[in-house]
């Protein structure tokens, strides 16, 4: 996790105790923060971050996160993989 100004970069290869340290850093900082971008090349390991990502954007719409945003992800062992998050 990289925190620069106001965008935070994120790996999306997390371990659960990485993504509870990732929560709870992240929620009191949520006004100061205006982007999560993800890590080149980083792929999506457990869903419990996408869920806490969903969350941040449920508590505050106007931020930026283009990985949620783009609603697909390329892994080179599964391929392409689409999901939606009605956030």
């Amino acid at each position: 996790m990289q925190f620069d100004g106001d965008a935070l970069t994120i790996d999306l290869s997390m371990s659960m105790q990485e993504i509870a340290e990732f929560a709870a850093f992240v929620r009191p900082r949520l006004e100061f923060i205006e982007r999560i971008e993800a890590l080149e090349g980083s792929t999506l390991k457990r869903s419990a971050l996408l869920a806490v990502l969903v969350s941040i954007k449920r508590a505050k719409p106007q931020i930026v996160i283009p990985f949620l945003e783009a609603g697909k992800m390329h892994n080179k062992h599964y391929g392409t993989m689409h999901f939606i998050c009605a956030a």
